[in-house]
């Protein structure tokens, strides 16, 4: 039986351990978080809640599908129907139809529901991995040893993932060659509908990427919430800002596209240091004869199903590696 250590509990870390324990293996999976989910996460604020990280997923592979079915039976995704558009400039046009799915009552479900009955040693940064003859050894930020592993599986954003690649030279110059957008996050509610005639816009210019209101996904407590992102050359610009600063821009620069805004019951700003790969992706990555690899959305062109695929396609090469 083989033992095989994850580090991190994102989408394709959790997938990699549901599919590894599946198939008889003993996985471990570490996180620097205070729970599962990466991105596909949650921000709680009191009765307020925000999908500040990932949207919402399609479906398109047939590896997939059989998990969505079991999603949508157990009633921790459900799809999401509301009226989305691309905008650019002045003209909005409606988005190309597709099914959409999100995490019910909000994304983190989904993460919740991948992370049952899996080990997940949390509020533990991994920052070194070594192997000896015995295997691998992990070493966490607060001089803590872990192991012996006989396979290790790197689950975070790809700059990272390189510093723990440092035994493994192809993998790590593969990891250091994908450039990674930094994303900000703009959380608000207002006191009653601001003047934003859909329920999520694709951006095609400006400053913003993406603008969402979150209360019109199913499960979610009726009231104004809405989400935006940031372009990472916005982001850029603002990036060392005060988050109270930020959120202000953010609603200076919906106020310059949209007009007046209602008042805000809340505001906040969430910065993502790696939100998406910015080019090229490399591929899942896995050296078999050391037994270590390293997944994320980050290697199949972004987005959760991205990250879902890499999860099952590195718990297959594990698994064929004995």
């Amino acid at each position: 039986m083989i033992r095989v250590a994850i580090i991190g509990a994102g989408p394709a870390g959790l997938v990699a351990a549901r599919t590894l324990v599946n198939a008889g293996a003993v996985v471990r999976v570490y996180d620097k978080g205070r729970r599962p989910g990466g991105r596909l996460n949650t921000r709680e604020h009191g009765s307020y809640q925000f999908d500040h990280g990932s949207q919402f997923f399609t479906v398109r592979d047939e590896r997939i599908s059989p998990m969505l079915e079991a999603w949508v039976s157990l009633k921790v995704v459900a799809l999401w129907e509301g009226r989305l558009v691309r905008l650019m400039g002045d003209t909005a046009e409606v988005a190309r139809p597709t099914k959409r799915y999100v995490g019910t009552p909000s994304m983190i479900s989904l993460a919740k529901e991948l992370s049952e009955e899996l080990e997940i040693i949390s509020l533990t940064r991994i920052t070194g991995v070594e192997r000896n003859k015995k295997g691998w050894h992990l070493h966490d930020e607060l001089g803590g040893h872990h192991g012996t592993f006989d396979r290790v599986v790197i689950a975070i954003p790809a700059p990272q993932a390189v510093p723990l690649l440092s035994e493994v030279t192809l993998l790590q110059r593969a990891a250091e060659a994908v450039e990674m957008a930094p994303c900000f996050a703009g959380m608000f509610v207002f006191s009653e509908p601001p003047p934003m005639d859909f329920d999520g816009a694709f951006v095609g210019d400006g400053p913003f990427t993406w603008i969402a209101r979150d209360a019109s996904k199913p499960g979610r407590p009726d009231v104004e919430t809405w989400v935006v992102h940031a372009s990472p050359e916005w982001t850029r610009r603002h990036w060392s800002g005060d988050r109270t600063d930020v959120a202000q821009s953010f609603l200076e620069e919906l106020t310059m596209r949209f007009g007046p805004l209602p008042n805000t019951l809340f505001e906040r700003a969430h910065r993502w240091g790696y939100a998406l790969a910015d080019g090229s992706t490399p591929g899942v990555l896995w050296d078999a004869k050391l037994g270590i690899g390293a997944v994320g959305d980050w290697c199949l062109g972004g987005r959760v199903e991205g990250a879902l695929v890499s999860g099952i396609q590195i718990a297959d090469k594990v698994i064929e590696s004995g």
